[in-house]
C-alpha cells in the first residue's frame, strides 16, 4: 500500500506551491517488501506533479507515459484541465487484464500560467476494481496553507500526527504538515508504509520539480538511497524532516535556511 499526502503552500495573496509526498515502501503480501519503490512523478518539461497509492504496477507503469505525453503535446490538458489526463491514463487501461486489476488511485496537480498570474489545481482519480467503476474530482484550493489530500494504509498515522502539529506553534504551515507525514512515518505503525520519504512539488515558476530528501541521517531521491558523494554533485534541493532546506552532502540544516522548530 502507500502512505501518500498532497498540500497548497499560500502566502500572504493566494497559493503560491503544491507539494505531494509519499512513503517508498512496496510490498508483496505480508511477506516481501521493497523500499525503495517510486510513487512520485515530477515533469522536467512541463508544471505537471504525480503521486498513486494503492495497486503498484499499472500507475508506476501509466504515468511516465503520461508525462511523454504531455512533453509532446499529445496530451493538452491546458484546454480541458484534468481530462486529457484522466483520458489518457483511461487509454491505457483499455487492454489492461482483467485478473491484474486493483484498486488505486492517482493524485495530480497542474499549474496553469506562472508568476503572480499562476493558478494550481489539484484531482484525484481512483479506480474501483469491484465494480470497474473510475471517480475523478478536482480539490477546491485552500485560502491558508492545508492539506488537500491524504490516502493509503498510513492516513489514519498522518491524520493522528497532523492534529498534533496543528496545536503546534507550526500550524497552518507546509512544514507543519510534511514533518506530520516524516513523523508518521518514522514511527512505523504503517507495516505497509516505510523507506525514505519522497518529495516532489510546483513553484509559481517552472515545470515539476523533484526534491531530495534527508530521513534518518540518509538522502533519498524518489525513493532510492542516494550515497554522500552523489548527493555532494547531485543538482536538486535538498528538505529534511522539518522541511528545512538541507544540505545532502552534510545531511543538516543549510546556514542561510529558515530554521523550524520541532513541535
Amino acid at each position: 500500500m502507500t502512505t501518500i499526502v498532497a498540500w497548497a503552500g499560500v502566502d500572504q495573496r493566494k497559493v503560491s506551491s503544491i507539494y505531494i509526498a509519499s512513503d517508498s515502501r512496496i510490498t508483496w503480501g505480508d511477506s516481501h517488501l521493497w523500499n525503495q519503490g517510486r510513487k512520485t512523478f515530477a515533469a522536467p518539461g512541463t508544471p505537471h506533479i504525480f503521486g498513486y497509492w494503492g495497486d503498484v504496477l499499472f500507475p508506476a507503469l501509466a504515468l511516465p507515459t503520461v508525462i511523454d505525453e504531455l512533453a509532446v503535446g499529445t496530451i493538452r490538458p491546458r484546454r480541458a484541465a484534468f481530462g486529457g489526463i484522466a483520458s489518457s491514463i483511461r487509454r491505457l487501461w483499455t487492454d489492461y487484464p482483467r485478473q491484474e486489476q486493483r484498486d488505486f488511485g492517482i493524485v495530480m496537480a497542474i499549474r496553469r500560467r506562472e508568476g503572480m498570474d499562476s493558478v494550481f489545481e489539484l484531482a484525484i482519480m481512483t479506480f474501483e476494481a469491484a465494480t470497474a467503476t473510475w471517480n475523478l474530482r478536482e480539490v477546491e484550493m485552500p485560502r491558508a496553507s492545508a492539506r488537500l489530500h491524504v490516502a493509503g494504509s498510513g492516513a489514519h498515522e498522518v491524520r493522528n500526527a497532523e492534529r498534533l502539529w496543528e496545536e503546534s506553534l507550526q500550524g497552518g504551515t507546509s512544514r507543519a504538515i510534511y514533518s506530520a507525514f516524516t513523523e508518521a512515518l518514522a514511527q512505523g505503525a504503517d507495516p505497509y508504509s516505510g523507506g525514505g520519504p519522497q518529495l516532489v512539488g510546483l513553484h509559481r515558476i517552472g515545470p515539476g520539480i523533484r526534491f531530495g530528501t534527508v530521513y534518518g541521517g540518509k538522502r533519498y531521491l524518489a525513493g532510492a538511497r542516494v550515497t554522500q558523494a552523489a548527493a555532494r554533485t547531485a543538482n536538486v534541493k535538498w528538505f529534511n524532516e522539518l522541511f528545512e532546506r538541507a544540505d545532502g552532502a552534510r545531511g543538516r540544516r543549510l546556514p542561510q535556511a529558515q530554521r523550524h522548530t520541532p513541535r
